[in-house]
């Protein structure tokens, strides 16, 4: 009956220890927490959306997620966005003819978020290869970012690059507990055979355990 209990236990530690690292996807060399995929193909980009605690005020527990896209051939930012609404992961509303976001929707069940701006349309669009670029803003010398100006339907998406899609208020102030710099969810590395050496040395005390009671 012990036998069976320290099994349980190893079972379960090791389902621990796997979920722990689900998440984490090393991209182009930096781990990032990335949240789900679609797409298939030889190419891979992370969008990244940032609202800023603009969704449910100095509470919200992340104010960014990441998502992976894959593709093959040519892809424009806008094909990347439909297919995360199609997926049902997110929920992209547009306007102007398709050019512009509106508003992007993210039910983050496991984590117990919900997201969504609270000014449609307010956004700021851009791209880097660069994961450690300073977002900066519009007319910043100083930003690794370089800024989407002629809509989604125009942005051509290329292989190793971050598209950062940012909430501000076009039309009103930021909230004073608000951060306007764009936030990549980087994530912890995992460490190799850290699983292993775990369940090995719970392996060796059960045999331990059979030992003194065989």
């Amino acid at each position: 009956m012990k036998s069976v209990k320290i099994c349980s236990v190893l079972f379960l530690l090791l389902m621990i220890g796997t979920a722990a690292y689900a998440s984490p996807y090393n991209f182009k060399g930096t781990w990032i927490d990335v949240e789900a995929w679609v797409g298939t193909g030889e190419n891979e980009t992370i969008l990244v959306v940032d609202w800023n605690r603009l969704d449910n005020g100095p509470d919200t527990v992340s104010e960014s997620h990441a998502f992976g896209y894959r593709w093959d051939g040519t892809a424009y930012e806008s094909d990347m966005l439909n297919a995360f609404n199609e997926a049902g992961i997110l929920e992209v509303t547009t306007g102007y003819g398709g050019d512009f976001v509106k508003n992007i929707k993210y039910n983050d069940v496991e984590d117990g978020e919900y997201h969504q701006h609270i000014e449609e349309g307010s956004w700021n669009l851009a791209s880097t290869s660069d994961p450690y670029a300073y977002w900066g803003g519009w007319g910043d010398p100083n930003t690794g970012w370089d800024f989407n100006t002629g809509g989604i339907t125009q942005e051509l998406l290329a292989d190793g690059q971050y598209e950062g899609i940012n909430a501000i208020m076009y039309y009103g102030s930021l909230p004073d507990y608000a951060d306007d710099q764009l936030d990549i969810p980087f994530a912890t590395v995992p460490i190799p055979g850290a699983v292993w050496l775990l369940g090995s040395g719970l392996i060796g005390l059960l045999g331990i355990r059979k030992k003194q009671h065989g």
